[in-house]
């Protein structure tokens, strides 16, 4: 009887050792996904952050050209706004036009001022500060309408100079300058600078080109729908 109850719980465990065999790897697989489906659920859910709200880029504004300019030395020295009415520009200005009754004296006076700052003494321009004046199209061209109004108005964007592209602003003048020394300054320039030899400008000019209302800056693209004859 001994012996064959030892073979019956021989029997029975070599059965057991055959399903743990068989079925144990699926029920070890299905633990493993039970117990683990949740804690990565869990994970996915810490891991996906709520979305945070985009900043817009932060850029340095758009650099600005100049307003004026300093006049005199040392202490002595003056900064003076050509954008807006002076006091000081307008009384200089005023001082130079007493000080002579030759136009051609004026306006020398006037462009070693406030023009030779940026187009130079001998008027020939500065790269990467203004173009010439000497022999520009611009100056020189028979009627002077749109030279004035540069002037007064103030120029941007693009424009060829003696085949060359410039891109330097300039401000108005208009608040500063009246007709007649807008018309003796570019008189000068027009016929005594350097070899420049074009017709005068007269005041009327400058005074008719005043009468348009403009709050912007003058472009080449506009000036060249100007006749300038």
């Amino acid at each position: 009887m001994r012996v064959l109850a030892k073979i019956s719980l021989l029997f029975g465990l070599a059965a057991l050792v055959g399903l743990t065999v068989k079925w144990g790897p699926a029920w070890s697989s299905r633990w493993h996904r039970g117990d683990s489906k949740r804690p990565r659920q869990e994970q996915r859910t810490l891991a996906t952050p709520p979305p945070t709200p985009r900043q817009p880029a932060k850029t340095n504004p758009p650099a600005k050209p100049p307003e004026g300019f300093y006049v005199g030395k040392g202490d002595e020295r003056v900064y003076i706004n050509y954008a807006t009415s002076d006091p000081v520009l307008r009384l200089m200005l005023q001082s130079v036009m007493d000080g002579s009754a030759d136009p051609n004296a004026q306006g020398k006076q006037i462009f070693l001022k406030i023009c030779a700052a940026c187009h130079q003494r001998d008027g020939d321009g500065k790269e990467g500060v203004a173009p010439p004046l000497l022999g520009s199209e611009w100056v020189l061209a028979p009627g002077g309408a749109r030279l004035v109004r540069i002037v007064l108005n103030g120029l941007t964007g693009l424009i060829r100079v003696r085949g060359q592209e410039w891109n330097l602003p300039m401000l108005p003048w208009r608040a500063n300058l009246d007709d007649d020394q807008v018309a003796v300054v570019l008189t000068y320039i027009r016929s005594q600078l350097g070899s420049n030899q074009a017709n005068p400008i007269k005041p009327e000019l400058v005074a008719e080109a005043r009468q348009e209302v403009r709050t912007t800056p003058e472009t080449a693209e506009e000036l060249l729908r100007i006749s300038d004859q």
